[in-house]
């Protein structure tokens, strides 16, 4: 099923449900790497060319329709469960920041980068969102990876110290401060810059909702109530713990008539 939904700078996005049965690949099979987990994720974004804001917003969308609202988070009195929608409202919007320069008469625009830090430091090249020249433009983020590559490479060097420069100007939207240090709970706090490796993998986190033992405790519980198996592995993963809870309510109310 495909969903849409409105982004705080206004651009519609089209997303496709994660299912049961994605949260299975993604969290026992898929390409464990980083780099895997995060392109696995992209795969529901089918509105392509956003930045990594964009499409940090629309992955936060995602997982509170697909998944659910709390995520967890340790502190020295154990787990402690926290709102994705507090989260959100921390980041504060998408700004524009866009920045155009011409270099030999191209112009290049600078934005959010499209693509997420992964360990690679080539990613920091993706902050260029479009390249024109005379009436045509060049939109980066379309071409396919080893386009971008060829494109790279005919880049003009003075094009990177005003990357550096630019780099510098915009520090201040590149950290996000999710949530800060509790008082009375030793939480730490949820701060990134989002052209380091650790937003990526906080994203990852975001969506490392079950294990191994408890997806098999759901789907051997609920089949006992559910004979299709596909139709949960087709639900969501909310839909599946929903399923789960009003089951389990439904065999307490038989055990306590029975022991009335």
């Amino acid at each position: 099923m495909h969903i849409t939904h409105v982004l705080p700078n206004g651009k519609e996005v089209r997303l496709k449900e994660i299912l049961f049965k994605d949260i299975r690949t993604f969290n026992f099979y898929e390409n464990t790497s980083i780099q895997g987990r995060i392109e696995f994720l992209q795969s529901f974004i089918l509105t392509k060319g956003l930045n990594i804001l964009e499409q940090f917003y629309a992955l936060i969308y995602l997982r509170l329709h697909c998944i659910g609202n709390e995520i967890i988070m340790t502190s020295d009195k154990g787990d402690v469960g926290v709102s994705l929608d507090f989260l959100k409202k921390n980041i504060g919007g998408i700004p524009d920041i866009l920045t155009s320069v011409d270099i030999d008469g191209a112009e290049y625009t600078l934005d959010f980068p499209f693509h997420f830090n992964t360990g690679n430091n080539d990613f920091i090249l993706s902050l260029i969102k479009t390249i024109r020249i005379g009436t045509e433009t060049l939109h980066v983020s379309d071409l396919s990876k080893k386009e971008q590559e060829e494109v790279v490479e005919r880049l003009p060097e003075q094009l990177y110290k005003i990357i550096d420069q630019y780099l510098v100007d915009c520090e201040e939207f590149f950290n996000l401060t999710l949530l800060e240090s509790r008082e009375g709970l030793d939480i730490q706090p949820i701060k990134f810059n989002m052209l380091h490796p650790t937003f990526a993998q906080f994203i990852v986190s975001m969506f490392k909702c079950v294990t191994t033992e408890g997806y098999r405790e759901l789907l051997f519980t609920l089949s006992k109530r559910i004979n299709d198996i596909s139709f949960l592995a087709n639900s969501t993963y909310l839909e599946v713990y929903d399923y789960f809870e009003m089951y389990t309510r439904e065999i307490e109310e038989q055990n306590a008539q029975q022991g009335g």
